[in-house]
């Protein structure tokens, strides 16, 4: 699935491919996790209005799943980051701040 989210002039702020894994991460379109692939920003975008924006819709589209979990690609060593359904609600309801 891909998730675009532009401003309102829709210029595009960032784009973010993810699918739905079972528990042992094979994809399956009922799975229980969500699996982010590939998130791409736009310089100057403020992060966290975009993982808010991420977090309502991939949670409108996967109510089901009960965590999402991403590799740093990126990273000197490289690892798994994950969040529970939990810590998803939390980070969806935080105030952004201009």
């Amino acid at each position: 699935m891909l998730c675009v989210k532009r401003d309102t002039h829709g210029q595009i702020e960032a784009t973010c491919d993810w699918w739905l894994v079972d528990a042992l991460g094979r994809w399956h379109p009922l799975g229980q996790y969500v699996y982010l692939n590939q998130l791409e920003i736009s310089p100057g975008v403020n992060l966290h209005r975009v993982r808010r924006h991420l977090v309502q819709e991939i949670g409108r589209l996967a109510p089901y799943a009960v965590g999402v979990y991403w590799e740093r690609r990126n990273a000197f060593n490289p690892k798994l980051r994950s969040f529970r359904r939990d810590q998803l609600q939390q980070l969806k309801q935080e105030e952004v701040r201009v």
